[in-house]
């Protein structure tokens, strides 16, 4: 719960609002999505969560009409991100910490289980993404919840447990579309159970569980279906996003900083011990973390949320390998717990300091009040990337233009609705507002309609548009250096905001995070607040 409310009402994570938009789009009564980058299920239950939110406050007079609703959204969104954090974030997060400790308990032994829970309750990555409102979250929910009849298939193979897993199989892929590879530890289990190969591939329980799970898939994302092509061509689309990164990316940066580098090679001697040990369960465990483990190697995106699915399971090892070297050493029999704190201690040190950080001011919105504060309304403003720079409103007139851009668009309902209450918002409010450009790579193109106009990065352009002010952000010193340096010399610095306690500081001390909050030790502990180095600065001659 600490420092759940960072951000808001500005919203940082670079992901968050394409879930908590879309649920509330489908308030519109279109249901299609029309995006399937990821899947829309949370986007959907959250729908359902925003329908009691809207009838409870409704029952209670706070709510008179559904643009009451919808107002509140646009004035003042915290209520609902909230809601959205507690639920997916703080609630299944901490959900997943309890079910892997009745599966590690039911399958293992309690010792193991109590290990292994508490392991996850203090792994930073796990502590960090359960502040957020994402798919990621319920997912690692489910994929631990799959074990349960995926060691059942192992130990008894009885229909049931064949259904039971295509349920939650087809939930869990409905979720996020990694946790296909579930299918590896599962088909494993099948075939250690039935031996022979030809009960393995005439057994009508796999094909029930695999019947089970597509319908499930399809209950759930309905769309995908009727929508086929559409969904088909952004399944194609996400995948050009993914690449080979090398085998040792997420080993050094992801899990060494996701779990702390000592709980994380403890781990490793688990893994190793399990190996030696070929105990069935481990092994079926184990194939999920080898394949998952292979596809981040050559198939993924470098960001450290993408390793979050083997934390559960790497915590299981870590446990095995503490519990083995007890037997070993008698002063780990008479202290298990304080060992188990000690081997924690780098990833509860990162949680305590990312909740502090959570808990202050971003500069991002420092920048945001400094800018309202210092630069006229109505000035034409260029902004960097949207992640990393202030949230400011867009005029009046660039509302228009917006609302007008999208009214011909196939699926323009819910934006329509949404563009006539900013307008009916900006009409009667005065605050601040600018004519915003997005700057962007020449020739690249963006599809969001809050990240348009774009202008490249090139001054005489930005001059020729007569754009007066530009925000930038220090992330990486490696992109777009020309621009940066010829801003120096062609513009007055007018403000920087720094979130490192050191304001010598003019990068990023790590360029990797770019959903949510810090993630490194270094550059954790050298902060003072989220976000990144923002630099303003007023062109010349404009």
């Amino acid at each position: 719960m600490i420092g759940v409310n960072f951000g808001l009402p500005d919203v940082f994570h670079a992901d968050e609002p394409i879930i908590v938009n879309h649920a509330l789009a489908f308030g519109a009564g279109d249901l299609n999505p029309h995006f399937f980058k990821i899947p829309p299920l949370v986007s959907y239950v959250l729908f359902f969560v925003y329908g009691i939110y809207f009838l409870i406050g409704s029952l209670v007079g706070y709510f008179k009409s559904v643009d009451d609703f919808l107002n509140l959204f646009l004035r003042d969104s915290t209520s609902f991100y909230l809601l959205g954090r507690i639920i997916f974030g703080i609630m299944l997060g901490t959900g997943t910490v309890y079910v892997l400790y009745r599966l590690v308990r039911t399958f293992f032994s309690t010792a193991h289980g109590l290990l292994s829970a508490f392991f996850l309750a203090v792994s930073f990555l796990h502590v960090r993404d359960s502040h957020y409102i994402y798919a990621d979250i319920p997912l690692l929910f489910l994929l631990v919840f799959s074990f349960f009849p995926i060691f059942k298939v192992l130990e008894h193979g009885e229909r049931k447990d064949y259904l039971w897993f295509g349920v939650l199989f087809g939930a869990a892929v409905a979720t996020k579309y990694n946790a296909v590879f579930l299918s590896f530890p599962f088909l494993l289990a099948h075939s250690i159970r039935k031996r022979s190969i030809k009960l393995i591939f005439t057994s009508i329980e796999l094909y029930l569980a695999l019947v089970l799970s597509v319908c499930i898939f399809f209950m759930l994302n309905p769309f995908s279906l009727i929508d086929l092509r559409f969904f088909i061509s952004e399944l194609l689309a996400q995948s050009q996003s993914e690449g080979f990164l090398g085998f040792f990316h997420h080993f050094k940066y992801s899990l060494s900083g996701g779990m702390g580098i000592s709980l994380f090679y403890l781990s490793l001697a688990g893994i190793l011990w399990s190996v030696f040990l070929r105990d069935s369960k481990r092994l079926v465990m184990l194939s999920f973390v080898v394949v998952y483990s292979v596809v981040l190697a050559v198939w993924s995106q470098p960001y450290d949320r993408y390793a979050l699915p083997l934390l559960p399971f790497l915590c299981l090892f870590a446990s095995d390998a503490l519990i083995k070297m007890s037997e070993k050493i008698k002063i780990l029999q008479k202290w298990p717990f304080v060992f188990a704190v000690a081997f924690a201690i780098p990833s509860m040190a990162k949680i305590a300091v990312s909740d502090c950080l959570f808990l202050q001011k971003d500069v991002r919105t420092e920048a945001r009040e400094w800018i309202e504060q210092h630069i006229p309304s109505n000035s034409k403003v260029a902004l960097d990337i949207p992640f990393y720079v202030p949230k400011l409103k867009p005029s009046l007139n660039q509302l228009i233009e917006r609302k007008n851009e999208i009214m011909s668009t196939a699926h323009d309902k819910a934006q329509q609705i949404r563009f006539n209450l900013l307008i009916s918002e900006a009409e009667k409010n005065s605050k601040a507002r600018y004519k915003l450009f997005f700057l962007n790579q020449e020739g690249s193109q963006n599809n969001f309609i809050f990240s348009k106009p774009s202008i490249p990065y090139n001054l005489q352009s930005l001059k020729e548009a007569g754009i007066e002010y530009v925000v930038i952000s220090q992330v990486n010193r490696n992109l777009n250096s020309q621009f940066n340096s010829n801003l120096k010399t062609e513009g007055t610095l007018l403000k920087k905001f720094s979130p490192y306690k050191d304001e010598k500081i003019e990068w990023s001390l790590d360029d990797l995070p770019l959903t949510g909050g810090p993630f490194l030790w270094k550059d954790l502990i050298n902060r003072r607040a989220g976000g990144q180095i923002i630099k303003i600065y007023k062109l010349k001659n404009v």
